[in-house]
């Protein structure tokens, strides 16, 4: 994410989009200039425009965009552009894409702890499934044979075992 604009983040013109924050006045916080501006139509702000727009610009304007190493000091919350946005609560408590879709379509969206496929259930099942496949006394021959002995297998697998 750059700094300023000049230093060009440009999207597709279909292309993904952030969405937009909300300042502390309760106001939406576009992060992108308007199709209309006279130097930057539809590009990215920037971070220290949006830093400037959330009133957050130290006096100093000696913001680096990021620590070096992504490594910041700490205990310090304003060090580097890249810090100060990340701790704003509209950012923070902003949900990915993939669970807003989820959740708008009336489900509950829960994430395992990364590296942990012992708490993962679908982890255990795919370790039963290629088990019971590599049971098979033959080995298949075919595509189709090996697409039914898959199916197979995947059935095979209790939901009870799934579960726990």
């Amino acid at each position: 994410m750059p700094k300023n604009p000049k230093y060009g983040w440009m999207h597709h013109k279909d292309g993904p989009h952030m969405q937009p924050g909300i300042l502390s006045t309760g106001e939406v916080q576009e992060f992108y200039f308007p199709d209309d501006h006279s130097q930057f139509p539809g590009c990215f702000k920037g971070m220290e425009q949006i830093i400037r727009e959330c009133s957050l610009w130290l006096a100093s304007g000696n913001l680096l965009a990021q620590c070096k190493g992504f490594k910041c000091e700490v205990g310090k919350t304003d060090c580097c552009c890249r810090w100060l946005l990340f701790n704003q609560p509209d950012f923070v408590n902003q949900k990915s894409q993939l669970e807003e879709l989820i959740t708008s379509h009336g489900h509950i969206c829960d994430f395992y702890p990364k590296y942990h496929c012992e708490l993962n259930f679908i982890e255990q099942y795919w370790g039963a499934v290629k088990f019971h496949y590599r049971g098979f006394r033959n080995q298949p021959t075919t595509i189709d044979e090996m697409e039914k002995w898959v199916l197979e297998c995947l059935d095979s697998v209790p939901l009870l075992q799934i579960w726990w």
